[in-house]
Protein backbone atom coordinates (compact mmCIF):
# COMPACT_ATOMS: atom_id res chain seq x y z
CA UNK A 1 0.00 0.00 0.00
CA UNK A 2 1.23 3.48 -0.85
CA UNK A 3 2.38 5.63 2.05
CA UNK A 4 -0.30 8.30 1.38
CA UNK A 5 -3.11 5.73 1.31
CA UNK A 6 -1.95 4.09 4.54
CA UNK A 7 -1.63 7.49 6.21
CA UNK A 8 -5.21 8.37 5.21
CA UNK A 9 -6.62 5.08 6.50
CA UNK A 10 -4.76 5.30 9.82
CA UNK A 11 -5.77 8.95 10.23
CA UNK A 12 -9.50 8.24 9.89
CA UNK A 13 -9.24 5.11 12.03
CA UNK A 14 -7.61 7.08 14.85
CA UNK A 15 -10.18 9.87 14.49
CA UNK A 16 -13.06 7.40 14.51
CA UNK A 17 -15.27 6.58 11.56
CA UNK A 18 -18.63 7.46 13.10
CA UNK A 19 -18.18 11.26 12.76
CA UNK A 20 -20.68 11.93 15.57
CA UNK A 21 -19.79 15.63 15.69
CA UNK A 22 -20.38 16.18 11.98
CA UNK A 23 -23.71 14.36 12.21
CA UNK A 24 -24.67 16.53 15.19
CA UNK A 25 -23.89 19.79 13.36
CA UNK A 26 -25.70 18.65 10.19
CA UNK A 27 -28.79 17.39 12.04
CA UNK A 28 -29.15 20.36 14.39
CA UNK A 29 -29.68 22.72 11.47
CA UNK A 30 -32.80 20.83 10.34
CA UNK A 31 -34.45 20.56 13.78
CA UNK A 32 -37.82 22.27 14.12
CA UNK A 33 -40.17 22.56 17.08
CA UNK A 34 -43.72 21.37 16.55
CA UNK A 35 -46.39 20.05 18.87
CA UNK A 36 -47.05 16.32 18.46
CA UNK A 37 -50.14 14.63 19.80
CA UNK A 38 -49.06 11.66 21.94
CA UNK A 39 -50.71 8.27 21.76
CA UNK A 40 -53.00 6.89 24.44
CA UNK A 41 -51.42 3.44 24.82
CA UNK A 42 -49.59 4.23 28.07
CA UNK A 43 -50.22 1.73 30.87
CA UNK A 44 -51.22 3.25 34.24
CA UNK A 45 -48.77 3.29 37.11
CA UNK A 46 -49.28 0.47 39.63
CA UNK A 47 -51.01 2.40 42.42
CA UNK A 48 -50.87 -0.50 44.88
CA UNK A 49 -47.10 -0.39 45.36
CA UNK A 50 -44.73 2.39 46.43
CA UNK A 51 -41.81 0.87 44.50
CA UNK A 52 -42.02 -0.94 41.17
CA UNK A 53 -39.09 -2.59 39.40
CA UNK A 54 -38.82 -2.72 35.62
CA UNK A 55 -36.20 -5.00 34.04
CA UNK A 56 -34.14 -4.75 30.89
CA UNK A 57 -34.41 -2.19 28.10
CA UNK A 58 -38.07 -2.94 27.46
CA UNK A 59 -38.69 -2.52 31.17
CA UNK A 60 -36.99 0.88 31.18
CA UNK A 61 -39.21 1.99 28.31
CA UNK A 62 -42.24 0.80 30.27
CA UNK A 63 -41.00 2.76 33.29
CA UNK A 64 -40.74 5.91 31.16
CA UNK A 65 -44.31 5.39 29.94
CA UNK A 66 -45.52 4.98 33.54
CA UNK A 67 -43.74 8.19 34.58
CA UNK A 68 -45.30 10.11 31.69
CA UNK A 69 -48.76 8.79 32.54
CA UNK A 70 -48.31 9.91 36.14
CA UNK A 71 -47.15 13.40 35.11
CA UNK A 72 -50.23 13.86 32.94
CA UNK A 73 -52.39 13.18 35.98
CA UNK A 74 -50.88 16.05 37.98
CA UNK A 75 -53.13 19.07 38.41
CA UNK A 76 -50.31 21.62 38.19
CA UNK A 77 -47.13 21.63 36.08
CA UNK A 78 -43.82 21.42 37.91
CA UNK A 79 -40.09 20.99 37.35
CA UNK A 80 -38.75 17.60 36.25
CA UNK A 81 -35.13 16.97 37.23
CA UNK A 82 -33.28 14.59 34.89
CA UNK A 83 -29.78 13.18 34.65
CA UNK A 84 -28.94 10.19 32.48
CA UNK A 85 -25.43 9.08 31.59
CA UNK A 86 -26.14 5.38 31.10
CA UNK A 87 -25.96 3.82 27.64
CA UNK A 88 -28.99 5.00 25.69
CA UNK A 89 -29.61 1.79 23.74
CA UNK A 90 -32.96 1.49 25.49
CA UNK A 91 -33.99 4.62 23.56
CA UNK A 92 -32.14 4.30 20.26
CA UNK A 93 -32.92 0.62 19.59
CA UNK A 94 -36.66 1.36 19.37
CA UNK A 95 -37.31 4.11 16.81
CA UNK A 96 -41.03 4.42 17.61
CA UNK A 97 -40.28 4.81 21.31
CA UNK A 98 -37.61 7.41 20.55
CA UNK A 99 -40.21 9.44 18.64
CA UNK A 100 -42.74 8.95 21.44
CA UNK A 101 -40.24 10.23 23.99
CA UNK A 102 -39.75 13.43 22.00
CA UNK A 103 -43.53 13.81 21.70
CA UNK A 104 -44.05 13.30 25.43
CA UNK A 105 -41.45 15.90 26.30
CA UNK A 106 -42.91 18.48 23.94
CA UNK A 107 -46.40 17.80 25.28
CA UNK A 108 -45.21 18.31 28.87
CA UNK A 109 -43.39 21.57 28.08
CA UNK A 110 -46.50 22.83 26.25
CA UNK A 111 -48.45 22.14 29.46
CA UNK A 112 -46.05 24.32 31.46
CA UNK A 113 -43.61 21.73 32.81
CA UNK A 114 -39.96 22.74 33.07
CA UNK A 115 -37.05 20.34 32.47
CA UNK A 116 -33.80 20.67 34.42
CA UNK A 117 -31.21 18.49 32.68
CA UNK A 118 -27.69 17.47 33.72
CA UNK A 119 -26.01 16.43 30.47
CA UNK A 120 -23.87 13.28 30.25
CA UNK A 121 -20.06 13.63 30.12
CA UNK A 122 -18.44 14.42 26.77
CA UNK A 123 -17.05 10.90 26.50
CA UNK A 124 -18.07 8.59 24.97
CA UNK A 125 -18.62 11.04 22.14
CA UNK A 126 -21.59 9.24 20.58
CA UNK A 127 -23.55 9.33 23.85
CA UNK A 128 -22.81 13.02 24.44
CA UNK A 129 -23.86 14.20 20.98
CA UNK A 130 -26.84 11.86 20.68
CA UNK A 131 -28.08 13.28 23.98
CA UNK A 132 -27.49 16.86 22.80
CA UNK A 133 -29.43 16.24 19.58
CA UNK A 134 -32.28 14.68 21.54
CA UNK A 135 -32.48 17.64 23.91
CA UNK A 136 -32.06 20.59 21.52
CA UNK A 137 -35.79 20.76 20.64
CA UNK A 138 -36.60 21.13 24.35
CA UNK A 139 -33.94 23.80 24.85
CA UNK A 140 -35.45 25.68 21.90
CA UNK A 141 -38.81 25.93 23.68
CA UNK A 142 -37.27 27.89 26.56
CA UNK A 143 -38.71 25.37 29.05
CA UNK A 144 -35.50 23.40 29.61
CA UNK A 145 -32.15 24.28 31.19
CA UNK A 146 -28.91 22.34 30.81
CA UNK A 147 -25.93 21.84 33.11
CA UNK A 148 -22.70 19.86 32.98
CA UNK A 149 -20.29 18.49 35.56
CA UNK A 150 -16.94 20.28 34.98
CA UNK A 151 -14.56 17.80 36.56
CA UNK A 152 -13.26 14.39 35.48
CA UNK A 153 -15.57 11.41 35.79
CA UNK A 154 -14.64 7.77 36.08
CA UNK A 155 -15.54 5.47 33.21
CA UNK A 156 -17.08 2.76 35.37
CA UNK A 157 -20.36 3.77 37.01
CA UNK A 158 -23.38 5.22 35.22
CA UNK A 159 -26.71 6.41 36.61
CA UNK A 160 -30.14 7.56 35.48
CA UNK A 161 -32.14 9.70 37.89
CA UNK A 162 -35.47 11.42 37.24
CA UNK A 163 -37.16 13.24 40.10
CA UNK A 164 -40.37 15.22 40.45
CA UNK A 165 -40.09 16.36 44.09
CA UNK A 166 -43.02 15.23 46.21
CA UNK A 167 -44.54 13.18 43.37
CA UNK A 168 -42.47 10.47 41.71
CA UNK A 169 -38.91 9.35 40.98
CA UNK A 170 -37.14 6.83 38.75
CA UNK A 171 -33.57 5.62 39.04
CA UNK A 172 -31.27 2.93 37.67
CA UNK A 173 -27.57 2.12 37.83
CA UNK A 174 -25.17 0.28 35.55
CA UNK A 175 -21.54 -0.12 34.54
CA UNK A 176 -20.24 1.83 31.57
CA UNK A 177 -20.18 -1.16 29.22
CA UNK A 178 -23.68 -2.39 30.09
CA UNK A 179 -26.36 -1.78 27.47
CA UNK A 180 -28.99 -4.28 28.68
CA UNK A 181 -30.01 -6.20 31.77
CA UNK A 182 -30.29 -3.32 34.22
CA UNK A 183 -33.29 -2.65 36.46
CA UNK A 184 -35.17 0.64 36.76
CA UNK A 185 -37.05 1.49 39.95
CA UNK A 186 -40.10 3.77 39.87
CA UNK A 187 -41.14 5.00 43.30
CA UNK A 188 -43.95 7.05 44.81
CA UNK A 189 -42.58 6.57 48.33
CA UNK A 190 -42.30 10.11 49.74
CA UNK A 191 -39.15 9.46 51.78
CA UNK A 192 -37.36 7.78 48.88
CA UNK A 193 -38.41 10.60 46.54
CA UNK A 194 -37.00 13.10 49.03
CA UNK A 195 -33.72 11.17 49.18
CA UNK A 196 -33.49 11.16 45.37
CA UNK A 197 -34.32 14.87 45.25
CA UNK A 198 -31.55 15.72 47.74
CA UNK A 199 -29.10 13.62 45.75
CA UNK A 200 -29.98 15.40 42.51
CA UNK A 201 -29.70 18.85 44.09
CA UNK A 202 -26.32 17.96 45.60
CA UNK A 203 -25.08 16.90 42.16
CA UNK A 204 -26.58 19.98 40.52
CA UNK A 205 -24.70 22.21 42.97
CA UNK A 206 -21.44 20.85 41.53
CA UNK A 207 -22.47 21.61 37.94
CA UNK A 208 -22.29 24.64 35.69
CA UNK A 209 -24.64 25.99 33.00
CA UNK A 210 -23.96 24.19 29.74
CA UNK A 211 -25.52 26.49 27.14
CA UNK A 212 -27.47 29.63 26.46
CA UNK A 213 -30.04 30.26 23.73
CA UNK A 214 -30.48 33.61 21.99
CA UNK A 215 -33.33 34.54 19.63
CA UNK A 216 -34.07 38.24 20.16
CA UNK A 217 -32.05 40.84 18.19
CA UNK A 218 -30.63 42.56 21.28
CA UNK A 219 -29.51 39.32 22.93
CA UNK A 220 -28.09 38.09 19.61
CA UNK A 221 -26.08 41.29 19.26
CA UNK A 222 -24.64 40.89 22.76
CA UNK A 223 -23.84 37.24 22.03
CA UNK A 224 -21.96 38.00 18.79
CA UNK A 225 -20.22 41.04 20.34
CA UNK A 226 -18.92 38.92 23.21
CA UNK A 227 -17.80 36.21 20.82
CA UNK A 228 -15.97 38.58 18.45
CA UNK A 229 -14.45 40.85 21.11
CA UNK A 230 -12.71 38.17 23.18
CA UNK A 231 -9.19 37.21 22.13
CA UNK A 232 -8.36 33.78 20.84
CA UNK A 233 -8.08 31.70 17.70
CA UNK A 234 -11.32 30.88 15.97
CA UNK A 235 -12.61 28.51 13.36
CA UNK A 236 -16.03 28.35 11.79
CA UNK A 237 -18.08 26.69 9.08
CA UNK A 238 -20.87 28.61 7.37
CA UNK A 239 -23.28 27.73 4.57
CA UNK A 240 -22.63 30.95 2.64
CA UNK A 241 -19.95 33.65 2.73
CA UNK A 242 -19.30 34.69 6.34
CA UNK A 243 -20.55 37.79 8.12
CA UNK A 244 -17.02 38.62 9.30
CA UNK A 245 -15.84 39.18 5.73
CA UNK A 246 -18.88 41.17 4.55
CA UNK A 247 -17.79 44.53 3.07
CA UNK A 248 -19.27 47.57 4.85
CA UNK A 249 -21.35 48.62 1.82
CA UNK A 250 -23.08 45.25 1.71
CA UNK A 251 -23.51 45.26 5.48
CA UNK A 252 -25.36 48.58 5.36
CA UNK A 253 -27.53 47.26 2.53
CA UNK A 254 -28.57 44.25 4.66
CA UNK A 255 -29.28 46.11 7.88
CA UNK A 256 -31.14 48.83 5.95
CA UNK A 257 -33.98 46.40 5.22
CA UNK A 258 -34.84 46.13 8.93
CA UNK A 259 -37.20 48.50 10.73
CA UNK A 260 -36.42 47.35 14.28
CA UNK A 261 -33.44 49.00 15.95
CA UNK A 262 -32.17 45.72 17.39
CA UNK A 263 -32.02 44.10 13.96
CA UNK A 264 -30.29 47.15 12.47
CA UNK A 265 -27.56 46.87 15.09
CA UNK A 266 -26.83 43.18 14.46
CA UNK A 267 -24.15 44.09 11.94
CA UNK A 268 -22.30 46.45 14.31
CA UNK A 269 -20.09 43.82 16.01
CA UNK A 270 -18.99 42.54 12.60
CA UNK A 271 -18.29 46.05 11.35
CA UNK A 272 -16.13 46.66 14.43
CA UNK A 273 -14.37 43.34 13.80
CA UNK A 274 -13.53 44.45 10.24
CA UNK A 275 -11.99 47.68 11.58
CA UNK A 276 -9.78 45.61 13.92
CA UNK A 277 -8.61 43.47 11.01
CA UNK A 278 -7.84 46.55 8.91
CA UNK A 279 -5.79 48.00 11.78
CA UNK A 280 -3.97 44.66 12.26
CA UNK A 281 -5.15 44.44 15.86
CA UNK A 282 -6.53 40.92 15.58
CA UNK A 283 -3.52 38.63 15.21
CA UNK A 284 -5.15 35.35 16.23
CA UNK A 285 -5.68 32.67 13.62
CA UNK A 286 -9.06 32.69 11.93
CA UNK A 287 -10.07 29.73 9.73
CA UNK A 288 -13.19 30.53 7.71
CA UNK A 289 -14.75 27.40 6.14
CA UNK A 290 -17.46 28.62 3.78
CA UNK A 291 -19.50 27.39 0.85
CA UNK A 292 -18.29 28.99 -2.39
CA UNK A 293 -21.36 29.13 -4.63
CA UNK A 294 -21.19 28.57 -8.36
CA UNK A 295 -21.67 31.51 -10.73
CA UNK A 296 -24.97 30.04 -11.90
CA UNK A 297 -26.34 29.75 -8.34
CA UNK A 298 -25.54 33.42 -7.77
CA UNK A 299 -27.16 34.47 -11.06
CA UNK A 300 -30.27 32.46 -10.17
CA UNK A 301 -30.59 34.40 -6.89
CA UNK A 302 -30.27 31.26 -4.73
CA UNK A 303 -27.45 32.36 -2.41
CA UNK A 304 -28.62 34.14 0.79
CA UNK A 305 -26.66 36.90 2.50
CA UNK A 306 -26.08 35.73 6.05
CA UNK A 307 -26.47 39.17 7.66
CA UNK A 308 -29.91 39.72 6.12
CA UNK A 309 -31.76 37.09 8.15
CA UNK A 310 -34.40 38.84 10.22
CA UNK A 311 -37.55 38.06 12.14
CA UNK A 312 -40.59 37.73 9.91
CA UNK A 313 -38.81 38.37 6.60
CA UNK A 314 -36.94 36.40 3.97
CA UNK A 315 -33.18 36.95 3.64
CA UNK A 316 -31.75 38.98 0.80
CA UNK A 317 -29.84 37.05 -1.85
CA UNK A 318 -26.62 37.98 -3.61
CA UNK A 319 -26.58 39.47 -7.06
CA UNK A 320 -23.50 38.84 -9.22
CA UNK A 321 -22.32 42.36 -8.36
CA UNK A 322 -22.68 41.99 -4.57
CA UNK A 323 -21.15 38.49 -4.59
CA UNK A 324 -18.13 39.85 -6.49
CA UNK A 325 -17.93 42.70 -3.97
CA UNK A 326 -17.82 40.17 -1.11
CA UNK A 327 -15.24 37.93 -2.82
CA UNK A 328 -12.98 40.90 -3.48
CA UNK A 329 -13.18 41.81 0.20
CA UNK A 330 -12.13 38.27 1.11
CA UNK A 331 -9.10 38.63 -1.18
CA UNK A 332 -8.30 41.98 0.47
CA UNK A 333 -8.43 40.42 3.96
CA UNK A 334 -6.22 37.51 2.84
CA UNK A 335 -3.73 40.05 1.49
CA UNK A 336 -3.46 42.12 4.69
CA UNK A 337 -4.11 39.41 7.29
CA UNK A 338 -1.83 36.37 7.08
CA UNK A 339 -3.68 34.59 9.90
CA UNK A 340 -6.98 34.66 8.01
CA UNK A 341 -7.59 31.48 6.01
CA UNK A 342 -10.51 31.07 3.63
CA UNK A 343 -11.38 27.40 3.08
CA UNK A 344 -13.95 26.85 0.29
CA UNK A 345 -16.21 23.82 0.57
CA UNK A 346 -18.34 22.19 -2.11
CA UNK A 347 -22.04 21.58 -2.57
CA UNK A 348 -22.00 18.31 -0.63
CA UNK A 349 -21.13 20.18 2.60
CA UNK A 350 -23.31 23.25 2.05
CA UNK A 351 -26.17 22.02 4.27
CA UNK A 352 -23.96 20.78 7.08
CA UNK A 353 -25.00 23.58 9.42
CA UNK A 354 -23.32 26.73 10.73
CA UNK A 355 -21.04 26.70 13.76
CA UNK A 356 -18.60 29.32 15.09
CA UNK A 357 -15.90 28.34 17.60
CA UNK A 358 -13.60 30.44 19.75
CA UNK A 359 -10.80 28.17 20.94
CA UNK A 360 -11.13 27.12 24.57
CA UNK A 361 -14.11 29.39 25.17
CA UNK A 362 -17.40 28.74 23.40
CA UNK A 363 -19.12 27.37 20.32
CA UNK A 364 -22.06 29.11 18.65
CA UNK A 365 -24.41 26.81 16.79
CA UNK A 366 -26.45 29.07 14.51
CA UNK A 367 -29.89 27.79 13.61
CA UNK A 368 -31.88 29.25 10.71
CA UNK A 369 -35.06 27.10 10.97
CA UNK A 370 -38.21 28.88 12.20
CA UNK A 371 -38.96 28.74 15.93
CA UNK A 372 -42.33 29.07 17.68
CA UNK A 373 -41.79 32.81 18.19
CA UNK A 374 -41.08 33.27 14.45
CA UNK A 375 -37.43 34.06 15.07
CA UNK A 376 -35.53 33.65 11.80
CA UNK A 377 -32.24 33.04 13.58
CA UNK A 378 -31.35 31.52 16.92
CA UNK A 379 -27.99 30.78 18.50
CA UNK A 380 -27.07 27.96 20.86
CA UNK A 381 -24.03 29.07 22.84
CA UNK A 382 -22.24 25.98 24.15
CA UNK A 383 -19.70 26.58 26.92
CA UNK A 384 -18.87 23.03 28.01
CA UNK A 385 -15.10 22.94 27.27
CA UNK A 386 -14.96 19.31 26.12
CA UNK A 387 -17.82 19.77 23.65
CA UNK A 388 -16.25 23.00 22.33
CA UNK A 389 -12.92 21.23 21.81
CA UNK A 390 -14.50 18.25 20.06
CA UNK A 391 -16.34 20.57 17.66
CA UNK A 392 -13.13 22.49 17.00
CA UNK A 393 -11.21 19.31 16.19
CA UNK A 394 -13.98 18.30 13.78
CA UNK A 395 -13.68 21.59 11.86
CA UNK A 396 -9.90 21.44 11.88
CA UNK A 397 -10.03 18.01 10.23
CA UNK A 398 -12.25 19.45 7.49
CA UNK A 399 -9.91 22.41 6.93
CA UNK A 400 -6.78 20.27 6.94
CA UNK A 401 -8.31 17.75 4.56
CA UNK A 402 -9.07 20.54 2.03
CA UNK A 403 -5.81 22.40 2.74
CA UNK A 404 -5.49 26.12 3.41
CA UNK A 405 -1.80 27.02 4.03
CA UNK A 406 1.23 27.38 1.76
CA UNK A 407 0.56 26.43 -1.85
CA UNK A 408 -3.08 25.70 -0.99
CA UNK A 409 -3.56 29.35 -0.03
CA UNK A 410 -2.36 30.39 -3.49
CA UNK A 411 -4.71 27.86 -5.11
CA UNK A 412 -7.66 29.19 -3.10
CA UNK A 413 -6.87 32.78 -4.15
CA UNK A 414 -6.79 31.63 -7.77
CA UNK A 415 -10.13 29.84 -7.29
CA UNK A 416 -11.73 33.02 -5.90
CA UNK A 417 -10.35 35.12 -8.76
CA UNK A 418 -11.72 32.60 -11.27
CA UNK A 419 -15.20 32.85 -9.68
CA UNK A 420 -15.02 36.64 -9.87
CA UNK A 421 -14.14 36.44 -13.57
CA UNK A 422 -17.05 34.06 -14.23
CA UNK A 423 -19.47 36.43 -12.53
CA UNK A 424 -18.15 39.46 -14.42
CA UNK A 425 -18.49 37.84 -17.85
Amino acid sequence: MKKEQLSEILYHWLCGESDEIGRFIRTSESITVSAVTPGNTIPPLNATADNTAYYGNEGKRAAARAIYHHLLSLKKPCTIYIMADEADNWISEDYEFSQELQSWGMNLTSRGFHLCHIAPPAYPVDLAFDSLLRWIPFYMTGHATAYYYPRLRDNVYRRTLLVVPGNIAMFSNSLAHQTTGTAAIVTTDKRLIQACSVQFQDYLSLCRPMLNIYTEPESLRHCFTRFLSTEGARIQKVTTLSAETTPPELMYLCTGKFTRTGLKMLGSPYLHNMVQIEEHKDISEFIDIAYLASAQEVRNGNVPIILSYGKGSSPLCYTPETYVMHLKNILHIMDIYDNYHFVPIGKEMEKDGTILIKEGQRALLVHFAPLPNNAAISVFEIVQPEIVQLCREHLLRIAEHIGYAGVNRSKIISQIKKRISELQE
